[in-house]
Parts: structure tokens; C-alpha cells; sequence
């Protein structure tokens, strides 16, 4: 039992609080014993308030704690000084030793206190028990904010909402904490009990639907009311104690035996029917079931009637018609409607088709029947007539944005001046024979028509003389064999190759029928330099294509206009070429490009490669259609999302050149050069990158050297090639064969020439090709420092790039916000027209009055699209660029575009005459 001297209570309560304190865990959470701390405390305090017991007699004690301060060193121990004599009473000198071991084992208090404490060596301070909980309460605080020592602390726990696994812990915790309840909630749910109908509030409830809550549940009385206005719920019969789910066809009655038994019904279709069908009272007319046919939703198949409208008077009657279901939001699927679909359907599919390229229309078809009999229903979907139905709906509506003037293949940001255009071929796009040769209702639209690119073909090669091959008839009349192999016989197409501009938006396609050959590029270059004003073109082989051109405007004139246009080799691809080839062809190294890679089209790619699992096998017209839809999906996202992309780029551009401003500063340091000799190195590699070597007069070695090169140039594009042009284990099998046939021959070369020419060796073939940069010996030509000269080069045209790119991305902001001005003036433009049309009673579309209408308010609400996502394109172009909105109007930027890119490039001390060379 506790004491009841005040004094030995307080230095009990002082040894707890030490005891909790020593006590107090490191891997505990420091806020829960903190508050067992204080709670003890209280629960210790309250003990010590006098008047917890009345009937304890009084004593002369006085009111308050008299005490002083003790000092002790860093063990905690005392430290002997002279003391004082003192008059207080017995109690002071216990109370100031039990509180100097408190406050040194916890530590120092506020100024404040410490001059309250020190007075009452001369003056005795009196605390009450609230005082010393206060003081008590701080001083634990201050207790386990000062835990440093690495032995009894650990770190802070980050809170919940900056660490993500905190979050996810905690998520996780609380998921395993409710499971329980959920797994039980969700039994529960399953009783089906007897309660009252909820609408009428008198019958016995039958039946359950969800898609009426709040009120789910019904007597068979109000289930047919109810529902007769609903009839596409999913209801769920409980007659039988259970939940079963009931088809719309299907309803519940009341026998005279008290037993309640199924029955069928008629289920119309849901239909906005006039009021009025003749010139009889409305109370004459009689609705009654009409065709029965196949309406196929979000939720599956129902087997509906057409409501009929009958007069009794006159015996007129109405039906819907094919305009009155599509007025009413359904599709046919053929012109007698005997299938019909709820285009939000349509919609689904189409958002999915984008989102997920490689589902088949064969997997969308099972989810809709698993629906179908999920919810009590039955019958089976027809797969090849949703698809059908499914392109005429998206051309009738492409055929209203044409109207509406949206235009799908065309970058906003690049319009009306095209920085680079990105070509590359897709050979996972090819197409097995089918019996059926149908153009598709979008042939020309994304991908360019066979006929012309096959004529293209045949003229380009007639002028140049070029060898015949696949797809292009000899002048005998045979059709040579194909040089891809036996496996391409058994192709209509062998790819597609595609066009982009350099933020991913696709451009322009045609179909490959022999293999990548030149002419396709080619025929999207013209086909792509009508009205774009591009400045680059970017291929992965742009060193071999631009002498191609070259050549074929030798022998036609009117392509000669493509020439100028510069070349640019695709940043990554570049890897793979000679070290020669990437200084004088790279995009890092031509004049103008900014930070454009030239592997934009990889991107669309890698969309389209995920629709060949399906497209491979569709006939040709289904291919382009399913294709062309795909990619205006592709291009609208791409276009909402434009403006977000661009200020992201302008700003990890601006803080990109900070940082590689200091690291060629750090680069002149760390090599003891200046601008002078800096400019002088990349000269210096400029130029030897722009000697050819011959091949005449080659001997022992040389031949070992090319053939070293032609080697290791080889392995490099088949590795690149190898998951990139194939779509299957079966193709990469031979791929992977004969890159270890030509490594073998590659470390034989080497282990030749190191032979033969000791002095200058060769690492092994897996070191030179797992190197990200690799110069041969024989290129040096003395020049031990050359690789170094390169780092240099490269961070000086990386530096010089990256102003260009700031520039550049300002352009094309302020063309992405011209064009959508552009396009929102043209939207009302033509409602004007339009509405001037409709006060006239005058359509100049071969429209009706009724369609006119229709498309004045498509128009408006496309007016009203494009000014609130001006606004949200405003804003973020504001946020980014730290300019006020008013910038945005029509000076935006123009200060910043007159200014003369020399002024930049002298900045790095870098000369571009040396690139003139490249297009001569």
C-alpha cells in the first residue's frame, strides 16, 4: 500500500516517471508511450491530491513542494559542492533531491522555469499538482524529441502520407482488419428473408432489384407497375428463399393456391413513342407488342418486343423505324433491325480497343454472354455482324467530325511548320491470305492505298532500273521469288510502315508487300512534304536512304524538292552503326534538331505491334478499319494531352542546360582545356568523320578489319531487330542462330587479326559488344586521345541541342495554342454558317431541316469542348512557362523566337559549316 506522507508519494511518482522513461522502447511507437507516460502520471498525480480523502486529519505541512536544483554530470552522477545552510523544513531537502534526479534524467526545462527553479534557493517556490503534471508532460515531450543516442533511438517513422509504404502498410493492415466483417457482410447478403414491399408497403416482398435502389424490393403487384417503365433491370426472384436472377421476359404471380409461380412476358423495347398517331382521342390508343428481335447492351442480350401503337377508333398504327432507333440511341445491325445495339456499346468497345490493342473482338463477345447469363438470360452473340455494325457506326460518325472539322492525322503542335517527321517499318503488322479483297471503309484515310504506293513502287524503280522482286512484275510477266523467304508466300502484307511526327502522333501509313524497301519511305516522304514545311527526316538507316534519294532525284526531278529536307539518324539506333556514322549522321549532331531523337515512331509502334495479335488474322478491309480506328484513338489521346507533354518538356529542358552547362565546365576542368581547344576537338572529330576510306588496294589486314566491321555491325542490328521485327519464338529462333554463327566468326576474326597485327589489339567480341562506344584501332590513326575528343564532342552538341530544344519547344507551344484558336474560330465559323442556313430554310449539306439542327448543336457543344480546354491549356502553359495567361495571345513568345540561334551556338563555341558536307 501506497504511503501516505505527501513526500514519499512524490518521490514514488518521481522514481515511476524514471522508471518509464528508462523503460521506454526504441522500437515502439514513441507517441504511445508518451501518453502511457502521462497517463501514469495522472493516474499518479491524482493520488496525491490531498482532498482524495476527508477523512484524513490535517497537519501543519505546508501548502506547497519546497525544493532545489542538484547538478550532475554527463553518468548521471551528483556533483559534490558546498551547500548552503538552509531554514526550510524537513520536507524541502527529500522534495530537492527526488526533483533534481527527475529534471537531470530528463533533461533541462524553459528559461522560465530554470529562473523559477534557481529563485527558490533563496525563495521557495509553491507548485500544485496541475504544475507539476504540466512540467512533467513538457519535459517527456522534450524526453523523446531528444532521443539521439544511436543505441536506445531510431529514426523518426515517416508519416502515413509522404511514405508509400507506410501507405500501403496501412492499407493493407486495415483491409486485414475488415476482412472479416466483409466476408460475413457478404453472406449476409445472400439471406433472403421475408420483408415488405417497399413501394406499396402492404404485400410480401418477392423480388429484388438493385437497379431501383433505394427501393429494391417488390410484391409481383408493383413488380410489373414498376417495371413495365424499366424493363432492362436485372431483377432477382426470392420465392424460393434465395436470390435468383429473373430475365426481363420473365415475371411472378400469385396463384389461387397462395403459391407463387413464373410466367412469361412481353418486354418492350424502351422507346420514346409519340403521344399522339392520329386525330382520335389519346385514351383510344393501345400499345401492344410488336417484331420481336435482339437488343445486345453493356449487360448482354435481351430477347425484346418493338411496341406497336394501336388506335381502336381508326386503327392506325405506328412502329419504330429505323430513324426512331437511333434517335433513341441504338444501332442496327442490319437495315431490317432485326439486331440491334445500344451505341454506349459501341463506345465501350472502342475506348477499349484503345486502351487494351491486343483483346479480340471474339473475347469482348464472351464477356457479353458471360453477362447475358450472369443476369439470368440466355443466347449467344454474333461476333462477325457486331463488327460489321460496329464500322459503320464509327464511319457515319467520322463522317459528322469531318463536318465538325476535327482532323484526327494532325499535329496541333506542329501545324502549320513540321520540325522532323520519324519513318520505321512494323513487320509484326502483317496479314495472312484471307479469300475476301475488301477495301474497308477507311482505305486512304490512315493507310495510304495500295494502288499508289504500288505505282509509286513501279515508277521509282522503272527510272532507276531497280531489280524486281515481290509485289512488282517483271517485264516477262513472272512473278520472281520472293527473296524474305517461303514463310512470306503465305502473306497479303508483310507490315506496315509507319510515319510520325516527334510527339508520337501518327501521321500517315502504307502497307509493306515486300519487305522495308527505300521506295516507302520515300513515298510518305512526298506524300508527308505537301504542306508541313518539315525541316528533318528520321529513319533508323538514314545513312543509306539519304544516297538513295540522293539518287533517285537524279532521275526524277519533281522528287528533288525532298532534298530539302536534312537527314537525322535516330539517336538510339545510332548505337548500332560505326562510330563514323553516328558523328556525321546522329541526331545529336544535326544543326537545328533540338533534342529530337528520331525514335518518336517507336513509340506508335509498340501501340500498334499490341492490334497485330488480332489483325493478323482479319480480312484486309477489316484490317484497315480496326487499324485506322486504333490509331485516331491513339492521336485524340495523344492531342488531349499535348499541352501537358510540352510544358513538361520546357521545363525539364531549361533545367537540363543548367546542369549540362556545369558539366562541360567540369568536363574543360577535369581535361585543363578552354573554349578555344574545346572547339578545335570537335572540328577535329567533325572532320575525321567526314573521311571515306576506299576499299582498292586492301590487304591481309585491311580485309581482316572489314570484315570485322561488317561482323559487328550485323550482330548489333539482328540483337536490335530480334524482339523488335518479330512476334513469336518460332521467328526469333533463326535469329538468334545466326547471331552465334556470326559471333563465332567475329571472335575468329579478331583472334586473326590480333595475330597478325599485335601491337594495335582487339578485345573480345563480347566486351566490344556489350560497349555502349567502340572506336577500332585502325580508325585512330595515332590518335590515342580520339575517344576522349568524343566525350567532349558529345557534351558540347548535347548542351547545344538543348538550347536549340528550348527554342523549339516555345515554337510549338505557340503553334499548339494558334492552332486550337484556329480550330475554335473555324468550329463557329461554321455554326454561323450554319444557322444562317436554318433562318434561310435553306441546307446546303443534303441535309434535312432536322439534321441541320442537329449539327448546329453538335457544333456548339464542340465551341463549348474547345474553350474549356483552352482554358485548362492556358493554365498549364502559364504554370509552366511562369508567364502571366495574357502571354498567350498573339505575342506570346515572339521575342523569344526573333532571337538569332548564333548568338547560342557561339555560346559553345561550335561552327556548322562543318555539317554542310552531309546534305551535298
Amino acid at each position: 500500500m501506497a504511503s501516505e506522507d505527501p513526500q514519499d508519494q512524490l518521490d514514488e511518482a518521481i522514481k515511476m516517471a524514471e522508471r518509464l522513461a528508462e523503460e521506454l522502447n526504441p522500437e515502439k511507437d514513441p507517441q504511445a508511450q508518451l501518453d502511457e507516460a502521462i497517463n501514469e502520471a495522472k493516474r499518479l498525480a491524482e493520488e496525491l491530491n490531498p482532498e482524495r480523502e476527508n477523512n484524513k486529519k490535517k497537519t501543519n505541512k505546508p501548502p506547497g513542494i519546497r525544493f532545489r536544483w542538484r547538478q550532475r554530470d554527463e553518468r548521471g552522477q551528483i556533483v559534490s559542492q558546498t551547500r548552503k545552510a538552509t531554514t526550510s523544513t524537513s520536507f524541502a531537502p527529500r522534495a530537492s533531491t527526488s526533483r533534481a534526479r527527475l529534471v537531470q534524467h530528463l533533461g533541462p526545462v524553459t528559461e522560465e522555469e530554470s529562473e523559477t527553479s534557481t529563485s527558490g534557493l533563496e525563495s521557495t517556490p509553491v507548485l500544485n499538482i496541475d504544475e507539476e503534471i504540466s512540467i512533467l508532460h513538457r519535459e517527456i515531450n522534450i524526453l523523446l524529441a531528444d532521443l539521439e543516442d544511436p543505441e536506445c533511438s531510431n529514426p523518426a517513422v515517416p508519416g502515413a502520407s509522404h511514405s508509400w509504404s507506410v501507405r500501403k502498410e496501412l492499407s493493407q493492415h486495415r483491409w486485414r482488419e475488415s476482412r472479416p466483417e466483409i466476408v460475413d457482410s457478404l453472406l449476409a447478403a445472400e439471406h433472403a428473408s421475408q420483408k415488405i414491399c417497399q413501394s406499396c408497403n402492404v404485400k410480401r416482398a418477392i423480388l429484388r432489384c438493385r437497379d431501383c435502389l433505394p427501393k429494391q424490393l417488390y410484391c409481383d403487384d408493383c413488380d410489373v407497375s414498376t417495371h413495365a417503365k424499366f424493363p432492362l433491370h436485372n431483377r432477382e426472384s426470392m420465392i424460393e428463399g434465395f436470390y435468383t436472377p429473373l430475365p426481363p421476359t420473365t415475371a411472378i404471380s400469385l396463384h389461387s393456391d397462395g403459391q407463387y409461380a413464373l410466367h412469361e412476358q412481353d418486354c418492350f423495347l424502351p422507346l420514346d413513342v409519340p403521344e399522339v398517331i392520329c386525330g382520335c382521342l389519346t385514351s383510344t390508343i393501345h400499345v401492344g407488342p410488336g417484331k420481336h428481335i435482339i437488343l445486345v447492351g453493356i449487360n448482354g442480350r435481351y430477347n425484346v418486343t418493338v411496341p406497336v401503337l394501336t388506335c381502336t377508333t381508326c386503327l392506325s398504327t405506328w412502329t419504330a423505324n429505323l430513324a426512331d432507333l437511333i434517335k433513341n440511341g441504338y444501332w442496327p445491325a442490319t437495315v431490317n433491325c432485326d439486331t440491334i445495339y445500344q451505341v454506349d456499346l459501341f463506345s465501350s468497345f472502342e475506348e477499349l480497343k484503345v486502351s487494351a490493342p491486343g483483346m479480340s473482338r471474339l473475347a469482348f463477345m464472351r464477356i457479353l454472354e458471360q453477362r447475358t447469363d450472369y443476369f439470368g438470360r440466355n443466347g449467344m452473340i454474333c461476333g462477325d455482324t457486331f463488327q460489321k455494325s460496329f464500322f459503320e457506326w464509327t464511319y457515319c460518325r467520322s463522317e459528322i467530325d469531318q463536318v465538325c472539322d476535327i482532323q484526327y492525322f494532325d499535329c496541333p503542335a506542329c501545324s502549320p511548320s513540321m520540325l522532323a517527321v520519324s519513318v520505321d517499318g512494323n513487320k509484326k503488322l502483317y496479314r495472312f491470305k484471307k479469300g475476301t479483297d475488301d477495301k474497308g471503309f477507311f482505305d486512304g484515310v490512315f493507310i495510304c492505298k495500295d494502288e499508289d504506293v504500288s505505282d509509286f513502287v513501279n515508277y521509282v524503280h522503272t527510272k532507276t532500273k531497280h531489280g524486281y522482286g515481290k509485289g512488282v512484275e517483271h517485264p516477262s510477266g513472272q512473278q520472281l521469288k520472293s527473296r524474305q523467304g517461303k514463310q512470306n508466300n503465305k502473306l497479303d502484307e508483310e507490315g506496315l510502315e509507319v510515319a510520325v511526327c516527334r510527339h508520337g502522333i501518327l501521321l500517315r501509313s502504307l502497307n509493306m508487300m515486300r519487305g522495308e524497301i527505300f521506295a516507302y519511305p520515300l513515298f510518305l516522304q512526298k506524300e508527308l512534304s505537301g504542306s508541313r514545311n518539315i525541316q528533318f527526316m528520321c529513319t533508323d538507316v538514314i545513312c543509306k536512304f539519304w544516297p538513295y534519294l540522293t539518287k533517285v532525284a537524279l532521275h526524277c526531278p519533281e522528287l528533288a524538292t525532298l532534298l530539302d529536307m536534312k537527314p537525322l539518324l535516330s539517336v538510339m539506333h545510332a548505337k548500332a552503326h560505326r562510330l563514323k556514322c553516328e558523328i556525321k549522321w546522329g541526331g545529336r549532331n544535326q544543326e537545328g534538331a533540338g533534342t529530337t531523337l528520331g525514335e518518336e515512331v517507336e513509340q506508335g509502334n509498340s501501340f500498334l505491334s499490341r492490334a497485330a495479335i488480332c489483325s493478323k488474322q482479319m480480312s484486309k478491309g477489316a484490317r484497315t478499319d480496326m487499324l485506322t480506328i486504333q490509331a485516331m484513338g491513339w492521336n485524340r489521346r495523344k492531342k488531349n494531352n499535348l499541352h501537358r507533354v510540352l510544358s513538361r518538356r520546357y521545363l525539364k529542358t531549361t533545367a537540363k542546360i543548367l546542369e549540362e552547362t556545369q558539366t562541360l565546365e567540369k568536363v574543360k576542368s577535369d581535361l585543363g582545356v578552354g573554349d578555344e581547344t574545346l572547339y578545335n576537338w570537335t572540328t577535329e572529330v567533325q572532320q575525321w568523320a567526314n573521311t571515306e576510306e576506299t576499299n582498292m588496294n586492301m590487304d591481309g589486314p585491311q580485309v581482316l578489319q572489314r570484315t570485322i566491321e561488317v561482323l559487328f555491325l550485323s550482330i548489333k542490328q539482328r540483337k536490335r531487330n530480334l524482339y523488335r521485327q518479330t512476334d513469336g519464338c518460332k521467328k526469333r529462333h533463326p535469329l538468334r542462330r545466326k547471331i552465334l554463327e556470326e559471333k563465332a566468326k567475329l571472335t575468329a576474326a579478331i583472334e586473326e587479326y590480333n595475330t597478325l597485327v599485335p601491337g594495335s589489339a582487339i578485345p573480345s567480341a563480347d566486351e566490344i559488344l556489350s560497349a555502349d562506344l567502340h572506336a577500332w584501332p585502325w580508325e585512330l590513326h595515332g590518335q590515342t586521345d580520339l575517344l576522349t575528343k568524343k566525350i567532349a564532342f558529345d557534351r558540347v552538341m548535347l548542351l547545344r541541342r538543348l538550347k536549340e530544344e528550348e527554342l523549339i519547344v516555345l515554337k510549338e507551344v505557340k503553334q499548339h495554342w494558334e492552332s486550337l484558336k484556329r480550330e475554335s474560330q473555324n468550329v463557329q465559323d461554321l455554326a454561323s454558317h450554319v444557322a444562317l442556313d436554318l433562318s434561310r430554310q435553306s441546307c446546303q449539306l443534303n441535309q434535312s431541316e432536322a439534321g441541320s439542327r442537329g449539327l448546329f448543336s453538335m457544333l456548339q457543344r464542340r465551341v463549348s469542348s474547345l474553350r474549356r480546354h483552352q482554358d485548362s491549356v492556358k493554365l498549364i502553359y502559364s504554370k509552366a512557362m511562369g508567364q502571366d495567361t495574357s502571354l498567350l495571345e498573339d505575342n506570346f513568345i515572339d521575342y523569344l523566337l526573333e532571337e538569332d540561334l548564333d548568338d547560342i551556338y557561339d555560346s559553345v563555341h561550335y561552327s556548322s559549316d562543318d555539317e554542310e558536307s552531309i546534305t551535298d
